[in-house]
């Protein structure tokens, strides 16, 4: 949209306003400019967008051509995964003991949410960002260290972490009922909230600062109960993907979109460099929150048979390795910079061999 357009579509308000023979005052002109101008945008906004559109699918597919053995790796893996947690929940839905267990009930809503948020990843990466991806595997990262405490301390912590996520809840009504009218939506009733209040009250013992994995690891920060599964190797990487959920300053060229950037520059979309990390990462992760699911009640005497939970995670640490090595290789193979070959990270690896408690 060019600036002449401005300047013409503001001249010819002016002059309309003018052979109203009344006064008017800069404001004027400029609504009605403004207005004016819309209308040209609008009448031709299907065909800008229509073109919009063809740009950004033809990037796309470049994008993809590019890093295409390496999606390709990544949405098997992710596929693989999901099928593994059908055949394991198919099983012990089978039986009316485990229909409502908790530690088996919370680890499947977990790996659920996990392959859907490595849907999200593949999305954000096959659209060219990157670093977009890595603020998503932050969430995939806290869901893999929240299935590793409730797996290591069992049924117990699964109840609590359940009681926690309604504690949430209801704290999410009260925020809510602070702005509703704000907001211009309606507020709950005085009855609604006090019954809520009441169960966060008792679910929490009248403890308001309750977490679910303090009373087993002492801790509740994110940080602490990483450290504590032996996820602490991950911290530069998770601080890495919290710079992009929240808003503090960041030099351009230090996002993964820019990692082969010659020059420094505003990236304000797409680009199809630096899909490495985040890809493998969230590889990794996935494969943590699915082992962490099948081998849920491994120990146990038990109706259970794992074997097929067995096969599959031997599968999945295949495709995990295969994931980052087809990154890299598209990656080096045509990366404007070849003297920068980009190599596997030292926390570039899975360990599936995850211990129950």
């Amino acid at each position: 949209m060019e600036t002449k357009m401005f300047k013409e579509h503001f001249k010819m308000a002016e002059e309309e306003l003018k052979a109203d023979s009344k006064s008017f005052s800069y404001e004027d002109v400029l609504h009605l400019a403004s207005m004016k101008l819309y209308d040209v945008i609008v009448s031709n906004e299907a065909d800008k967008v229509c073109q919009l559109n063809a740009a950004s699918e033809a990037f796309v597919l470049r994008n993809y051509e590019r890093w295409k053995s390496g999606f390709q790796k990544l949405e098997m893996l992710r596929q693989v995964s999901l099928e593994a947690g059908m055949e394991f929940q198919k099983q012990f839905l089978q039986y009316p003991e485990y229909k409502t267990d908790p530690l088996l009930g919370v680890l499947m809503r977990q790996h659920a949410n996990a392959c859907r948020v490595t849907a999200e990843i593949i999305w954000l990466l096959r659209g060219g960002y990157a670093d977009g991806a890595l603020a998503r595997w932050r969430t995939l990262f806290e869901i893999s260290v929240n299935c590793l405490v409730i797996l290591k301390y069992g049924v117990n912590a699964a109840e609590d972490y359940i009681k926690h996520g309604k504690i949430k809840a209801v704290e999410g009504m009260q925020e809510y009922q602070k702005t509703a009218n704000a907001m211009n939506q309606e507020p709950y009733s005085d009855d609604e909230l006090e019954t809520a209040i009441r169960l966060k009250e008792k679910l929490s013992d009248g403890d308001n600062s309750f977490h679910w994995a303090r009373k087993y690891t002492r801790f509740g920060k994110i940080g602490k109960l990483s450290e504590h599964v032996d996820l602490g190797k991950w911290s530069h990487n998770y601080k890495l993907a919290s710079k992009h959920v929240h808003a503090d300053y960041s030099e351009m060229l230090s996002l993964f979109a820019m990692s082969e950037a010659k020059q420094d520059m505003l990236l304000a979309g797409p680009s199809n460099s630096g899909l490495v990390d985040p890809a493998h990462m969230t590889a990794i992760t996935l494969s943590q929150i699915t082992a962490a699911f099948l081998i849920s009640r491994i120990d146990e005497s038990s109706k259970l048979d794992h074997s097929n939970s067995m096969m599959y995670l031997s599968l999945i640490q295949k495709y995990v390795n295969d994931v980052g090595a087809e990154f890299i290789k598209c990656s080096n193979a045509s990366s404007p910079q070849p003297n920068n070959k980009i190599q596997p990270t030292p926390n570039a690896s899975a360990d599936l061999s995850v211990k129950g408690g």
